[in-house]
């Protein structure tokens, strides 16, 4: 079935899948997203679909590790990227964990919001450079 919002539980319920991905991103940040899936899926990560977007998930210090939640516009936020944090730090350290967040930062700047759920918002309206380091920052963390 797919996504939709469901009033009785006031979220979103079902699947998403690429069409409606595509769908309801911003065309500059999808042109982003999918080089992101594609060199994530290249190095050995993985995909999950769920009812808000897709998961990169991947093999991280032989744990299966949901890295970040990659999300079109919905409910008031735009087209982001998010990290549990909490969660992060439990699955790869919390060294490991705090490197990512101030790499994050680093490389897409003012574009990362918040603290324990990080959220990158409108990634592909960044600069080049700044999206080629951001991509990376993520493909390390299956390296």
């Amino acid at each position: 079935m797919p996504s939709h919002f469901d009033p009785a539980k006031k979220c979103r319920v079902g699947t998403m899948d690429e069409a409606q991905f595509e769908a309801e991103c911003d065309q500059e940040n999808l042109a982003y997203f999918r080089r992101l899936i594609s060199t994530w899926t290249q190095t050995g990560g993985s995909l999950k679909w769920g009812a808000g977007g897709i998961s990169l998930r991947g093999k991280i210090d032989d744990k299966d590790v949901a890295v970040c939640f990659v999300a079109p516009a919905y409910a008031g936020k735009k087209d982001r990227i998010e990290l549990a944090c909490a969660t992060l730090a439990k699955q790869i350290g919390e060294k490991r964990s705090s490197q990512l967040k101030n790499d994050l930062r680093e490389a897409a700047a003012d574009r990362v919001a918040g603290t324990s759920m990080i959220s990158i918002i409108q990634p592909g309206s960044l600069p080049q450079n700044a999206q080629k380091k951001l991509t990376k920052v993520f493909i390390d963390l299956l390296q």
